[in-house]
């Protein structure tokens, strides 16, 4: 039998082989887990993976037998083996600890709660600043992002690491930007092969991306191209090739971002199925492979902040070290809007992997082993009423509610400026009575669902015309949601103003006007004509 402490994970073959002869272990509930093939190189998404729960193992092919997988029991996630770096401590299992285990006891802070209570309406007001309108042109707008200055220091780098390499340091700035262009277009004009952009056959050729840049060009900047000096990388740092490149992006989506009052944290998901030490396998999200990034954005979508997930590795400042990763975050991006609204209060909506009470006193849902002292009843016993019931709980030292609400399943709110009342009703479907019902949702629910979606919309733009160019370097598809994000954020500022483009519209017309304002010379430019 084979050793199951050896760190070599098993091919599906031998995991099948080994549990042939596990009868008692299978009688316990397994959940086989299949990694990509390591030549996997497109976008694996739900939509195109086939039915995961009717596989019929006789039917696989050899390239499927003999790739990575895990078994797991009773639904517990897959092991972190399944990400390169395996010798290191992750934050994922913070995911299910109580509160206790990021903030001493002692330094707890003290809450007085009285169950079933009139709660006082918050008495804070939002003053929105003055909106100025914007009637600039889409690639306008893109170049409050992407300057003149940024692709400068990107060409520098480009030729830095070229140069290191032994090989001509000649791309120019026109190229980064027809670079630029051709990602761009992939985005909606997609074909299975890049450089099919370029053949000389009727059904694919495309003559802008053929006029702005050669195919030998577009491939030399392809293999060449830098975000930063390698000669000055932090070594602790796992995205250091990409940091200041990330520092950049945040400082301008910051200045340029809409004053708004509400905002969103979330996690967002980057495709990605290489080699590195800091990918993910979140089971369930549309995106299950890649990068983890934290993302901050307004109700609409616009992106704000975002910073990389990097595991053990990531560098929580001391005075949030208490509070652990999740809390650490929100209290970052709070910090952000601080600095660029210091006389501004916002409302910052956050799941319950961010939410603690020890949070929201210093500063949504919140997992109920993080509510110390809770005078709520057990989970079990609400889960037995009326679709529709809630009770709630008050600290008024503090001015925190906590609300658990009955729906499809039971949740568990926390807010430190909304309250509970009114009681609004809620349109749901009645398997029991086959017909849709009206149930009550107490108002911090309804404000949650309202608000919290942020993150998602962004996601869902984004994921409507990602840059479908992929690349073989692992910073490569970070690049390309760079990208993405910054057309995204464009086209926000674009509707923002009043204008009605959608988004298909707004990144065609970005496409055309770099291909066409950076295009190479042509022969008759260049002196060439026989």
């Amino acid at each position: 039998m084979a050793n199951w402490n050896d760190r070599r994970p098993l091919k599906l073959h031998e995991l099948i082989t080994e549990l042939e002869d596990m009868d008692d272990i299978l009688s316990q509930g397994a959940t086989i887990t299949i990694f990509p093939p390591e030549n996997a190189n497109g976008e694996v998404t739900d939509e195109d993976s086939g039915d995961e729960d009717n596989i019929v193992i006789d039917n696989l092919p050899g390239s499927q037998l003999r790739v990575s997988a895990e078994i797991s029991f009773d639904g517990a996630p897959p092991a972190e083996s399944l990400n390169e770096d395996e010798n290191e401590d992750s934050f994922d299992e913070e995911d299910n600890l109580p509160l206790s285990h990021f903030v001493p006891l002692k330094k707890l802070q003290k809450f007085n709660w009285i169950a079933d209570r009139d709660i006082p309406e918050s008495t804070f007001a939002w003053n929105a600043p003055h909106k100025v309108e914007n009637h600039q042109s889409p690639i306008e707008i893109l170049k409050l992002f992407f300057d003149d200055s940024l692709i400068s220091k990107v060409c520098q780098f480009s030729n830095i690491y070229v140069a290191q390499n032994n090989r001509p340091a000649d791309i120019s700035e026109s190229e980064i930007w027809c670079f630029l262009g051709v990602l761009i277009l992939s985005g909606y004009s997609e074909l299975p092969r890049k450089y099919m952009y370029w053949e000389n056959s009727s059904d694919t050729k495309n003559e802008l991306v053929r006029n702005a840049i050669s195919r030998d060009r577009f491939r030399y900047v392809m293999q060449n191209i830098h975000l930063c000096d390698n000669n000055n990388l932090n070594a602790n740092d796992k995205f250091a090739k990409v940091r200041p490149f990330i520092k950049t992006l945040n400082e301008k989506f910051m200045e340029f971002a809409p004053t708004e009052e509400v905002h969103s944290l979330d996690e967002s998901m980057v495709p990605y199925y290489g080699r590195h030490g800091t990918k993910q396998f979140i089971r369930g999200k549309p995106i299950r492979w890649g990068y983890k990034f934290w993302t901050a954005t307004t109700r609409l979508g616009y992106i704000e902040w975002f910073d990389p997930y990097q595991r053990s590795s990531c560098v929580i400042p001391e005075k949030y070290k208490l509070l652990g990763l999740g809390s650490s975050v929100v209290l970052q991006f709070a910090d952000e809007l601080q600095k660029i609204y210091p006389n501004l209060a916002f409302h910052i909506y956050f799941d319950n992997f961010f939410t603690s009470l020890s949070l929201l006193h210093q500063q949504n849902t919140i997992r109920e082993n993080r509510i110390p002292e809770s005078k709520l009843g057990p989970s079990k016993d609400h889960k037995t009423k009326n679709r529709g019931s809630y009770e709630y709980m008050y600290d008024a030292n503090n001015h925190i509610v906590v609300c658990r609400w009955n729906d499809n399943s039971l949740v568990t709110l926390a807010s430190n400026s909304t309250t509970v009342n009114p009681i609004l009703q809620a349109k749901r479907y009645s398997q029991k009575e086959k017909k849709r019902i009206m149930v009550d949702q107490p108002y911090i629910v309804k404000k949650y669902n309202e608000n919290m979606g942020g993150v998602d919309r962004a996601d869902q733009n984004i994921s409507l015309y990602r840059v479908s160019i992929r690349g073989k370097k692992w910073y490569f598809p970070i690049f390309c949601h760079f990208l993405d994000m910054v057309v995204q954020n464009s086209w926000q500022l674009n509707r923002n103003s009043g204008d009605k483009m959608d988004q298909l519209a707004f990144r065609r017309a970005i496409a055309q006007s770099i291909l066409e304002t950076h295009k190479k010379p042509s022969a008759y430019q260049t002196g060439k004509t026989s």
